[in-house]
């Protein structure tokens, strides 16, 4: 009777290491597949920013437009002359609207404190 007796030859140690194998792939393949989701989702958002940057930016420049229709020189300037305020028209061909005074040279700022000592 012995002889009828089953005999497995995969034994336990084979088992487990086969089954720890299996374990390790499995969670390699879902780790694959979180980071390809993860990635997904975070070019989606970023879609989604630039198109809310470009429906922005053509809002800026339809506001500016605005702007610059509504504050046209020509009609924001006598509005502000009539309500008595110091505004002057600049010519087309001035290089600077403010005037300063120019900086003095470091051999001019050394001169005049040497001249100053005792």
């Amino acid at each position: 009777m012995k002889n009828n007796r089953y005999r497995n030859s995969i034994g336990l140690p084979v088992l487990t290491a086969v089954l720890i194998l299996c374990g390790a792939g499995l969670l390699a393949a879902l780790s694959v597949v979180v980071n390809k989701n993860r990635i997904t989702a975070l070019a989606e958002q970023q879609r989604q920013v630039e198109q809310e940057m470009k429906l922005l930016n053509f809002e800026i420049v339809s506001l500016e437009r605005k702007v610059d229709l509504l504050l046209d020189g020509a009609r924001v300037q006598p509005i502000l002359q009539a309500k008595g305020t110091w505004l002057q028209k600049l010519s087309p061909d001035a290089r600077a609207i403010i005037h300063l005074k120019p900086i003095p040279t470091a051999k001019t700022v050394a001169q005049s404190t040497e001249a100053e000592l005792p």
